[in-house]
C-alpha cells in the first residue's frame, strides 16, 4: 500500500478520543439501599444487554469516522505496481523514456506532455530504493541519458525542466539509446519505461525491438512498461495545414496573389465549414471555409490583393483544434512595388505593331504588371529627369551625348535600372565610347544568322541554347514555359567583347545563342543594375516579341533591374533543419531572431553564404544585420513536419507484440489503479458511519 499524503496518517490518533472519553467518563457509584427502587431495577435488567450493545456500536462508529477521514486524506492506493514486481523479481535498473515530440502538445485542457511528466514522476516514485534509474527526454536529436544512479532529485529536475518540442521523435531510437544506458549498470534486472501518446509515426516497427546484454553477454529483451499519456483514447482528432503555395494572381490585378493550401483531416469524422484565413499581423486579408472528408485532404484557394509593395510577412490559419501548432502556415512574400519606367523609343513608326516600343509597352502595361510606363522619342526621352523614374529602357536608341551618358551613369549608380536593346540605330563604336563603363560588355558588331526573306529562315535562324534558369530572371521558364524562350528565332544580334575593359564590377551572361554568343548580359553598377539584350524588342531582328515568354520576361526585367524581384530562392525549412542565407554583397548578418525572441547565431561560409540552425521552432524568423536592424528581405518561415500531425495511435496489442508479450508488464499505469480509488470508499464509509450514529442516537 502506498499513500499520496502520508502525513495525514497522524490524524488517525483521533480514533483514541472515543476510547478516552469512555474510560474517563466511567463512574463508580456508592451503593445506597432504597427498597422502593428494587422493583424498578429488576425491570431494567431485561434491557441492560441491549443498551450495552448500543454503546458498543456507537463507540465503533465514532472510531470508524475518526479513522476513515485521515486515512482518506492520506490517499492510499492498493495496486500491483513496479515496486511489487521488483519485490518478487529483485531490483531492476530502470530507464524512463519521455516522449517530447510535437504530438505530445495535443491538449483537451491538459496537454499530453503534462500528463506524461506526471507519469514519469510516478514511475520514479514507484521504484525501490535500491533500483538505479535514469531519464531520457526523447526529441528529434535526443541527448544521451545521464548514467544510472540513485539521485532521484536530479532525475525529477530533468523531468520538470523538460519541454515538448515542435519536431518528430524517433521512439525506437530513443528506446535503443536507453537500452545501451542500461547495459552500463551491473544490476541484473533491466527495465524500460516508455511514456508516450503511442502514435504510429513515432515508431519504426520494422526495426528490431530494444535488447540488452545479460551478464553472460547474451542479448535479451528488457522488461518494458508502457505508460499511455493519452489515457487509452482510441483517437486523437486533429486537422492540419500540410502545404502552402503562393503564386501571382495576374487576373486579379497588380500585387495580387493566390494562396493555395492543403488541409489534411486526421479524423474518422468529416470536418464541415472549417474556417481558413490569410492574416498579416492582426489583420485578416481573406477568409473562407473548407470541407474536409474523413481521413482525407482538401485544397482551398484565397486571393489577396496587397495595396502596396514590399516584403509581407503573415500566415494562413485554420480554426484551431486540440493541436493548434499545425493549424498555421507562415509565409514571407515579396510584393512588387509600383515601378515607373521611361521607354525611350529609338525607332518610332506610324504603324503601331512596327513601332520599336510597341511590344515592350504592351508587356509592361499588361494587367497585373506593377509597371507604369511612359514612352518618349529619343530627343524627349534623353532630356527627361531620370531621377523621377525607377527604370530607363533604351530601345534601339542612338548613342547618347556625353552629358546624357553622364546623367544615365549617375542614375544607375544611385540605384536606378537600365535596359538596353539593339537595333539598326545602335553604332557599336559610338556606344562603347559613350556608355562603355556602364555596359556589362562592350559591343563589337552585328552578326546575321539568316536573312528574314530566306525560305529556310525558320530553320537557319539562331536560337537560345543556354539559359541560366536558376537565376531569378529566368527561373519561371522551366518545363512547358521553356518553349517560349528556346523556340524564338533570331535573325540578327549584336556580338559582344569578351569583357568590358572600362567597366567597374563584373558582368554575368544569363543566356547565349547556339554559337555561344551572349544574348542577355547583366551587371551591377554602383547601387543599380544594367541589362543588355543583344537583339531587338520588335520584329526586325527576331520573332521573340510575339513569343509567349516575351511579356513575363519584360516584366521580370523591370522587377530585376529595380531590385524588387526576389533574388533569393524560396526557403522551405522544416523544424529541425538548417537554412542557408545568401546576403547581398557588403551585407553582414549578426544573427537570426526566432519567434520566441531567442537570437540564434549564424555561421559564415567561405562562399559568402550564412548557415543558421538547426531551427527548433516554427514561425517567422527575422534576420538581423550587423547593426542589429532587421533585414526583412531575408526573413524566412519555418514549418512543421506534416508527419507529426498524424496522431493515429498504435493498438496496444501491436506494441505488446513488438516489444514481446513476455516482457511487456503493463499497458498503462492507469490500468493498474482501481477505477474508484480506495480513499473514495473510505469517505463513503465515514459518511455511512456518521448516518448510522445519528440513527442510533435518535432511538
Amino acid at each position: 500500500m502506498t499513500f499520496g499524503n502520508p502525513l495525514m496518517l497522524w490524524g488517525t490518533l483521533g480514533a483514541l478520543i472515543p476510547l478516552l472519553v469512555h474510560l474517563f467518563d466511567r463512574r463508580r457509584p456508592r451503593p445506597h439501599p432504597f427498597p422502593p427502587m428494587a422493583f424498578v431495577l429488576r425491570s431494567q435488567k431485561r434491557t441492560a444487554s441491549r443498551l450495552k450493545l448500543k454503546r458498543l456500536l456507537l463507540y465503533a462508529l465514532r472510531t470508524l469516522i475518526l479513522l476513515a477521514i485521515p486515512i482518506a486524506l492520506a490517499r492510499p492506493e492498493l495496486r500491483q505496481d513496479a515496486q511489487a514486481a521488483a519485490v518478487a523479481k529483485g531490483p531492476a535498473a530502470t530507464a524512463v523514456v519521455l516522449d517530447a515530440s510535437l504530438s505530445m502538445r495535443w491538449t483537451d485542457g491538459t496537454s499530453l506532455f503534462e500528463r506524461g511528466r506526471d507519469e514519469a514522476r510516478d514511475a520514479l516514485k514507484d521504484l525501490q530504493a535500491d533500483e538505479p534509474s535514469t531519464v531520457l527526454v526523447c526529441t528529434a536529436t535526443p541527448a544521451a541519458p545521464p548514467p544510472l544512479g540513485f539521485d532521484r532529485t536530479r532525475l525529477r529536475a530533468i523531468i520538470d525542466e523538460a519541454r515538448p518540442t515542435y519536431g518528430v521523435a524517433d521512439l525506437s531510437r530513443c528506446m535503443d539509446m536507453a537500452a545501451r544506458a542500461l547495459e552500463e549498470n551491473p544490476t541484473p534486472g533491466k527495465r524500460l519505461v516508455l511514456i508516450s501518446d503511442m502514435t504510429a509515426a513515432a515508431f519504426r516497427l520494422e526495426a528490431p525491438a530494444p535488447t540488452v546484454k545479460d551478464p553472460t553477454g547474451k542479448l535479451v529483451r528488457p522488461e518494458v512498461v508502457l505508460r499511455d499519456a493519452a489515457s487509452g483514447r482510441e483517437a486523437l482528432p486533429n486537422h492540419a495545414l500540410v502545404d502552402l503555395k503562393v503564386e501571382p494572381a495576374l487576373q486579379a490585378g497588380p500585387r495580387a496573389f493566390q494562396f493555395t493550401f492543403t488541409v489534411k483531416n486526421y479524423n474518422p469524422e468529416a470536418v464541415k465549414d472549417l474556417e481558413a484565413a490569410v492574416r498579416v499581423g492582426e489583420s485578416t486579408l481573406a477568409k473562407g471555409f473548407v470541407d474536409v472528408p474523413a481521413n482525407g485532404t482538401a485544397q482551398k484557394t484565397l486571393t489577396v490583393r496587397f495595396p502596396q509593395g514590399g516584403t509581407v510577412e503573415g500566415a494562413v490559419t485554420l480554426a484551431p483544434d486540440a493541436l493548434p501548432d499545425d493549424d498555421a502556415r507562415p509565409f514571407v512574400l515579396p510584393v512588387p512595388r509600383a515601378l515607373k519606367a521611361l521607354l525611350v523609343n529609338g525607332s518610332p513608326h506610324a504603324t503601331r505593331y512596327r513601332d520599336e516600343a510597341f511590344f515592350v509597352e504592351a508587356a509592361l502595361s499588361a494587367p497585373g504588371s506593377p509597371v507604369e510606363a511612359s514612352m518618349r522619342d529619343t530627343d524627349a526621352g534623353l532630356r527627361e529627369d531620370f531621377s523621377a523614374y525607377d527604370l530607363v529602357l533604351l530601345l534601339n536608341v542612338p548613342a547618347p551625348s556625353k552629358e546624357d551618358a553622364e546623367r544615365l551613369a549617375a542614375f544607375v549608380n544611385a540605384g536606378g535600372g537600365l535596359f538596353v536593346s539593339m537595333g539598326d540605330r545602335v553604332d557599336p563604336m559610338a556606344y562603347n565610347k559613350a556608355l562603355g563603363p556602364l555596359l556589362p560588355r562592350a559591343l563589337r558588331d552585328v552578326r546575321t544568322s539568316v536573312e528574314r526573306e530566306d525560305p529556310d529562315a525558320d530553320s537557319k535562324a539562331a536560337k537560345l541554347a543556354q539559359v541560366q534558369v536558376e537565376h531569378p530572371l529566368f527561373s519561371p521558364f522551366t518545363g512547358r514555359a521553356e518553349e517560349g524562350l528556346v523556340g524564338a528565332r533570331f535573325y540578327r544580334y549584336m556580338l559582344l567583347e569578351a569583357d568590358s575593359p572600362g567597366a567597374s564590377g563584373s558582368s554575368q551572361v544569363l543566356a547565349t545563342y547556339e554559337d555561344g554568343a551572349p544574348a542577355v548580359a547583366v551587371a551591377r553598377r554602383g547601387k543599380g543594375r544594367v541589362a543588355l539584350f543583344t537583339s531587338t524588342v520588335d520584329r526586325d531582328w527576331s520573332d521573340f516579341a510575339i513569343r509567349t515568354s516575351f511579356l513575363p520576361l519584360m516584366q521580370r526585367f523591370a522587377a530585376y533591374l529595380t531590385g524588387s524581384l526576389e533574388e533569393r530562392e524560396e526557403q522551405r525549412v522544416r523544424v529541425g533543419e538548417s537554412v542557408t542565407l545568401r546576403p547581398e554583397v557588403g551585407q553582414t548578418l549578426s544573427g537570426v531572431r526566432a519567434p520566441d525572441g531567442t537570437e540564434l547565431p549564424v555561421k559564415a561560409q567561405q562562399d559568402g553564404t550564412v548557415v543558421v540552425g538547426p531551427l527548433l521552432e516554427p514561425g517567422l524568423h527575422a534576420v538581423l544585420a550587423a547593426d542589429g536592424k532587421p533585414l526583412q528581405a531575408l526573413d524566412f518561415p519555418v514549418t512543421l513536419d506534416p508527419a507529426e500531425s498524424d496522431l493515429t495511435r498504435l493498438p496496444s496489442d501491436t506494441l505488446t507484440a513488438y516489444f514481446g508479450e513476455e516482457t511487456v508488464k503493463a499497458s498503462s499505469s492507469d490500468a493498474e489503479r482501481p477505477k474508484v480509488p480506495l480513499w473514495t470508499w473510505l469517505i463513503v464509509a465515514a459518511c455511512a458511519a456518521f448516518f448510522f450514529e445519528g440513527t442510533l442516537l435518535r432511538k
